[in-house]
């Protein structure tokens, strides 16, 4: 490198140690790093570790003090059911259903009370406040970037593994498999589920995760030779873009 090319690299530098040590206050990441703070165009996986299922405190939900669950306010519900999906989503609208009831102290969900549920849910999707997909409840961002939580500690109607969205089921078994590459669909089955706190690999079980699994396959996630399970070569590829309609 010349004496010219050296202090242009210092000048380079020292401009970045300037940056760091002085930013910017009114800085957006997003300026800084074009694209940074775009949503993701896909399921993507996470790599925190992992953490206890959070269930929202049913007390909290303000649905209290009405002699029906019907007297509750429009917006005192729409608030109680985002509440729920902010702590627990995707969540299972059994789950979601169970919080509302046990805050509102209803013992039973009958016909009209999932009825003005699902109107509100209805409305709240329409308002592009949360998405319905099947079963499940979520933000969005709950279903491309799926919490890794721990379902051994969930409440005890809510632990089960037809309350774990598809999304939730794909990252632990990419963990499986990034944790320990070359094992193969069964054991990486087990090992996924046993890590978010469900302990044995049933028929039943097996069959909810064969459509999880696949879909990491065919989205490259990762790859299958023989029986055989690695990292795909999309593993560690963050793809932005906008928000998917």
């Amino acid at each position: 490198m010349s004496g010219e090319e050296a202090n242009g690299f210092q000048g380079v530098v020292a401009i970045h140690e300037h940056l760091v040590r002085t930013p910017d206050a009114d800085a957006m990441s997003d300026a800084l790093h074009p694209g940074w703070l775009d949503p993701p165009e896909r399921w993507t996986p996470t790599f925190e570790p992992i953490a206890l299922y959070q269930a929202v405190d049913s007390a909290e939900l303000g649905l209290a003090g009405t002699e029906s669950f019907h007297d509750i306010a429009d917006d005192a519900l729409d608030r109680a059911v985002l509440r729920v999906v902010d702590g627990e989503g995707p969540v299972h609208f059994r789950a979601l259903a169970d919080r509302l009831l046990t805050a509102a102290d209803v013992g039973r969900l009958g016909s009209r009370i999932r009825a003005r549920i699902e109107s509100h849910l209805e409305g709240l999707e329409e308002g592009g406040r949360l998405e319905r997909r099947d079963d499940f409840i979520g933000r969005w961002q709950q279903f491309l970037v799926p919490p890794f939580r721990d379902w051994g500690e969930a409440p005890e109607k809510t632990r089960q593994l037809d309350h774990v969205h598809d999304s939730e089921l794909m990252l632990c078994l990419f963990r499986a498999v990034l944790e320990e590459e070359g094992i193969d669909a069964d054991t990486a089955m087990n090992n996924g589920l046993y890590r978010i706190g469900f302990t044995r690999l049933t028929d039943n079980a097996r069959e909810r995760l064969e459509a999880p699994l696949q879909r990491l396959i065919d989205e490259a996630m990762l790859t299958k030779r023989g029986e055989s399970i690695t990292l795909g070569p999309e593993a560690f590829v963050r793809r932005s873009g906008p928000r998917p309609a």
